[in-house]
């Protein structure tokens, strides 16, 4: 067997160059894209670095194998090794994860022109999206947790405060002291000029206490 033709690869340095270069600046303004409309509490630092790196890395194995159908068959091999440990709950993520993919797969074929196009197009679209408010009732979810004595405590809040919520549902309702004091768990969006702060301070009127809103969200690392 001829070693020599396995690790052939039929690029010139500056093209090699050029696809690496242009694989990481397509993944850094997509993995700022994620940055700016991100829609949870906090974006997570590993995924944003993995949306960083994943071009470059996929551009390499692609101009690694080239149309080499040997090393082809051996990446197959080696991927069905690989398990994903990590799992991604929102689907939005995913698709962030997919163009990644699909930047090192232009980057590394040499269809620059397509990567560079397709980024643009998809990250003006993301961006045009958030600004509109396309996402703004993911981000605005939050539960609700009170105490009170009364079984209807609603109608004790000021209307001004009611307004700080644009939608409740009611998830439970335990009773702390046998009929005397029950605490109540509602899901609620938050009205588009409420804070979290505001919210709390406005419903505490002394048969509304202990408030507490908080985020369902997991997207706590920073």
């Amino acid at each position: 067997m001829n070693f020599s033709n396995v690790l052939n690869v039929d690029l010139t340095p500056a093209q090699v160059v050029l696809s690496f270069l242009l694989a990481f600046s397509l993944g850094f303004v997509w993995a700022t894209v994620y940055r700016k409309t991100h829609s949870g509490v906090a974006y997570t630092r590993s995924f944003f670095l993995s949306l960083l790196l994943i071009p470059s890395i996929v551009a390499m194995v692609m101009m690694a194998i080239g149309s080499n159908v040997a090393l082809s068959l051996g990446l197959v091999g080696s991927l069905s090794v690989i398990r994903f440990r990590t799992v991604i709950k929102d689907a939005k993520d995913m698709t962030f994860l997919f163009l990644a993919i699909g930047i090192g797969l232009c980057c590394g074929a040499n269809a620059w022109l397509v990567a560079i196009i397709g980024t643009s197009t998809i990250s003006v679209v993301t961006v045009v999206m958030s600004k509109i408010g396309h996402n703004a009732a993911g981000s605005a979810d939050y539960i609700l947790i009170f105490r009170s004595d009364q079984k209807e405590p609603w109608n004790s809040i000021k209307p001004e405060a009611q307004s700080l919520i644009s939608w409740k549902q009611l998830r439970g309702a335990t009773d702390i002291d046998h009929g005397k004091d029950f605490e109540y768990t509602y899901s609620v969006k938050l009205a588009s000029k409420a804070s979290p702060e505001k919210i709390v301070s406005e419903l505490s009127n002394g048969v509304v206490r202990e408030v507490t809103l908080i985020t369902p969200e997991n997207h706590l690392e920073l």
